[in-house]
């Protein structure tokens, strides 16, 4: 036992050898500077580079090519694009059957595997109360939800009969410069800087935990520096809750935007608040958000007018 101790942290001090897949997208591209800042090396894996995770023998042979972790960001999360019978297949593939490809290979080659998962497994709940990572009944409410709770039990089950190891990361709404064009948070910035009407689903009375995007990544990459995060599910989230409609406010007033605020149909199956507990990520982590949403978002929106003025050249 003291032998596999002193190996952890050696380990740990060391640059290791990480697959990172999800590389090329918003959260990948922040997480492979953050980790390569640590001094480890990485492996991208991404659908955009040429890579497919539903190739077995692809993922076999980059997870057995001698590396020390695998972190597992990759999948189809974009809601906007799950309308159809045909994209929940995409979306189940990928979430589901690519994650089973990784959680595979990792078991067999005893592959620490840390797996980016949703606080929107928990769906809908009865009450307002935390939601705890190990006593909380998840209640999923869409089917991407249901997709990354399935990847979540089938690490679980690797776990459980061939002893893979393994941290499951349930992150919260993540926004930031680089997120993706249909977050809320950029639809808002695009319509009020173009002076169209910000357009917000239902009464706006839904809340989102908004996570900035540097305070994710530092969670993420402190996942490597501390093995006890192994066999364990983790909330990365900000203990903010923001309504849609103070974030269309906000954005409005950041802009001195002209856009008028109007109420469009609720989009179905949504969740409508987030209280995940943070508890564990400090215990396990050392790690708290640090970044206020009218820190971030101030942020966010310079880092948005700054890239409209320079697509103008």
């Amino acid at each position: 036992m003291v032998c596999v101790i002193i190996r952890n942290i050696s380990l740990m001090h060391a640059g290791m050898k990480i697959v990172l897949t999800g590389s090329d997208g918003f959260i990948g591209k922040a997480v492979k500077r953050g980790l390569e800042m640590k001094g480890h090396t990485i492996i991208g894996f991404d659908i955009r580079s040429g890579h497919d995770m539903l190739k077995r023998d692809d993922v076999e042979k980059v997870v057995g090519s001698g590396i020390d972790m695998v972190y597992h960001l990759a999948a189809a999360a974009d809601l906007t694009k799950i309308k159809t019978l045909d994209d929940a297949r995409m979306a189940t593939d990928l979430n589901v059957l690519g994650t089973y490809n990784f959680a595979h290979a990792c078991a067999k080659h005893g592959i620490w595997l840390v797996y980016a998962s949703t606080c929107c497994v928990y769906g809908n709940q009865l009450t307002h109360a935390p939601e705890f990572e190990d006593t909380t009944l998840p209640n999923p409410s869409e089917i991407y939800a249901c997709t990354k709770l399935a990847g979540e039990d089938i690490i679980r089950g690797y776990g459980i009969n061939f002893v893979l190891p393994y941290t499951i990361l349930r992150f919260a709404t993540i926004y930031g410069p680089g997120m993706r064009d249909t977050l809320a948070p950029a639809v808002f910035l695009r319509q009020a800087y173009e002076g169209k009407p910000i357009t917000v689903h239902g009464t706006g009375e839904q809340e989102r935990t908004q996570t900035y995007i540097d305070d994710l990544v530092e969670g993420i990459v402190a996942v490597a520096e501390h093995p006890e995060a192994k066999q364990q599910i983790i909330n990365l989230t900000s203990e903010e809750n923001v309504s849609v409609i103070r974030m269309a406010r906000d954005i409005k007033a950041l802009l001195q935007s002209s856009s008028e605020i109007v109420h469009g149909p609720d989009r179905r199956y949504q969740t409508y608040h987030e209280n995940p507990a943070v508890q564990k990520a400090r215990q396990l982590l050392g790690w708290k958000a640090k970044t206020s949403w009218e820190e971030g978002i101030k942020k966010t929106a310079a880092w948005f007018v700054a890239e409209q003025k320079k697509a103008r050249h």
